[in-house]
Protein backbone atom coordinates (compact mmCIF):
# COMPACT_ATOMS: atom_id res chain seq x y z
CA UNK A 1 0.00 0.00 0.00
CA UNK A 2 1.55 3.48 -1.08
CA UNK A 3 0.61 6.64 -0.05
CA UNK A 4 1.36 8.53 2.81
CA UNK A 5 1.32 6.82 6.77
CA UNK A 6 0.51 8.37 9.76
CA UNK A 7 3.92 8.18 12.24
CA UNK A 8 4.45 6.46 14.67
CA UNK A 9 2.80 3.63 12.54
CA UNK A 10 1.60 0.67 13.45
CA UNK A 11 0.86 -2.94 12.01
CA UNK A 12 -0.13 -6.56 12.75
CA UNK A 13 2.02 -9.35 11.09
CA UNK A 14 -0.77 -12.35 11.87
CA UNK A 15 1.43 -14.98 10.73
CA UNK A 16 4.31 -13.78 12.57
CA UNK A 17 7.97 -12.15 10.81
CA UNK A 18 9.15 -15.69 10.81
CA UNK A 19 12.17 -16.49 8.80
CA UNK A 20 11.35 -15.68 4.70
CA UNK A 21 9.45 -12.90 5.58
CA UNK A 22 10.34 -9.30 3.53
CA UNK A 23 9.24 -5.81 4.70
CA UNK A 24 9.88 -3.14 2.23
CA UNK A 25 9.71 0.40 4.11
CA UNK A 26 10.32 3.34 1.77
CA UNK A 27 9.59 6.70 3.09
CA UNK A 28 11.95 10.31 3.56
CA UNK A 29 13.83 11.22 6.28
CA UNK A 30 12.93 14.58 7.90
CA UNK A 31 14.86 17.83 7.25
CA UNK A 32 16.03 18.26 10.57
CA UNK A 33 16.10 14.90 11.79
CA UNK A 34 17.37 12.91 14.69
CA UNK A 35 16.43 9.85 14.90
CA UNK A 36 13.75 7.36 13.00
CA UNK A 37 13.27 3.84 14.25
CA UNK A 38 11.91 0.50 12.88
CA UNK A 39 10.29 -1.56 15.41
CA UNK A 40 9.30 -5.18 14.98
CA UNK A 41 7.38 -6.37 18.48
CA UNK A 42 5.97 -9.33 20.04
CA UNK A 43 3.13 -7.47 20.98
CA UNK A 44 0.94 -4.72 21.08
CA UNK A 45 1.13 -4.47 24.62
CA UNK A 46 3.43 -1.29 25.91
CA UNK A 47 5.88 -3.14 27.12
CA UNK A 48 6.27 -5.74 24.26
CA UNK A 49 9.67 -7.36 23.96
CA UNK A 50 11.47 -6.42 21.09
CA UNK A 51 12.94 -8.86 18.56
CA UNK A 52 14.35 -6.06 16.07
CA UNK A 53 14.69 -2.00 17.27
CA UNK A 54 16.41 -0.87 14.28
CA UNK A 55 17.33 2.81 15.06
CA UNK A 56 19.01 5.03 12.59
CA UNK A 57 20.33 7.73 14.61
CA UNK A 58 21.35 10.72 12.48
CA UNK A 59 22.29 13.00 15.84
CA UNK A 60 25.30 10.53 16.21
CA UNK A 61 26.05 9.99 12.70
CA UNK A 62 25.28 6.15 13.41
CA UNK A 63 22.16 2.87 13.36
CA UNK A 64 21.76 0.88 16.41
CA UNK A 65 20.60 -2.57 15.89
CA UNK A 66 18.93 -4.50 19.46
CA UNK A 67 16.57 -6.21 21.16
CA UNK A 68 14.55 -5.90 24.27
CA UNK A 69 14.07 -8.96 26.31
CA UNK A 70 12.53 -9.39 29.57
CA UNK A 71 12.65 -5.94 29.78
CA UNK A 72 16.44 -5.87 28.98
CA UNK A 73 18.30 -4.44 25.95
CA UNK A 74 20.53 -6.08 25.00
CA UNK A 75 24.06 -5.13 23.96
CA UNK A 76 24.05 -2.59 20.85
CA UNK A 77 25.03 -3.48 17.68
CA UNK A 78 25.89 -0.38 15.24
CA UNK A 79 26.64 -0.75 11.34
CA UNK A 80 30.05 0.52 10.01
CA UNK A 81 28.25 3.71 8.19
CA UNK A 82 24.76 5.74 7.82
CA UNK A 83 23.38 5.24 4.63
CA UNK A 84 20.72 7.68 6.03
CA UNK A 85 20.56 11.39 4.83
CA UNK A 86 18.12 14.57 6.50
CA UNK A 87 16.18 15.36 3.73
CA UNK A 88 16.19 12.54 1.19
CA UNK A 89 14.68 9.43 0.07
CA UNK A 90 15.68 5.98 1.12
CA UNK A 91 14.16 2.30 0.11
CA UNK A 92 14.71 -0.33 3.24
CA UNK A 93 14.57 -3.95 2.50
CA UNK A 94 14.28 -5.97 5.71
CA UNK A 95 14.76 -9.98 5.31
CA UNK A 96 14.23 -12.62 8.06
CA UNK A 97 17.24 -14.74 6.83
CA UNK A 98 17.99 -18.74 8.33
CA UNK A 99 20.45 -17.00 10.95
CA UNK A 100 19.33 -13.27 11.34
CA UNK A 101 17.73 -10.24 10.13
CA UNK A 102 19.34 -8.90 6.58
CA UNK A 103 18.89 -5.05 5.93
CA UNK A 104 19.60 -3.84 2.90
CA UNK A 105 19.42 -0.08 2.11
CA UNK A 106 19.05 0.97 -1.70
CA UNK A 107 20.52 -1.86 -3.75
CA UNK A 108 23.73 -2.30 -1.07
CA UNK A 109 23.33 -5.01 1.99
CA UNK A 110 23.81 -2.92 4.83
CA UNK A 111 23.96 -5.35 7.88
CA UNK A 112 22.90 -8.65 9.11
CA UNK A 113 22.08 -8.64 12.64
CA UNK A 114 21.98 -12.31 14.35
CA UNK A 115 18.83 -13.49 16.26
CA UNK A 116 18.25 -12.85 19.85
CA UNK A 117 14.99 -13.65 19.60
CA UNK A 118 13.18 -15.97 17.20
CA UNK A 119 11.63 -13.91 14.35
CA UNK A 120 8.24 -15.91 13.83
CA UNK A 121 7.97 -14.19 17.62
CA UNK A 122 7.21 -10.43 15.96
CA UNK A 123 3.68 -10.04 15.17
CA UNK A 124 3.59 -6.05 15.36
CA UNK A 125 5.29 -4.24 13.16
CA UNK A 126 6.07 -0.23 14.13
CA UNK A 127 7.54 2.42 12.23
CA UNK A 128 7.92 5.92 13.95
CA UNK A 129 10.56 8.78 14.35
CA UNK A 130 11.50 11.76 12.10
CA UNK A 131 10.66 10.48 8.75
CA UNK A 132 7.97 11.04 6.31
CA UNK A 133 6.79 6.89 5.29
CA UNK A 134 5.76 6.63 1.89
CA UNK A 135 5.45 2.37 1.79
CA UNK A 136 5.30 -0.75 4.05
CA UNK A 137 4.65 -4.15 2.16
CA UNK A 138 5.08 -7.17 3.89
CA UNK A 139 5.22 -10.45 1.88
Amino acid sequence: MAGRYNVPYRTLVPEGFGVGTMMIVRGVVHTRADRFYINLLCSDEPESETVLHFNPRLDESSVVFNTLECGAWGSEERGLSIPFHRGHPFSLLLIASRKGFKVVVGDSEYHHFIYRLPPERAFVVEVGGDVQLELVEIF
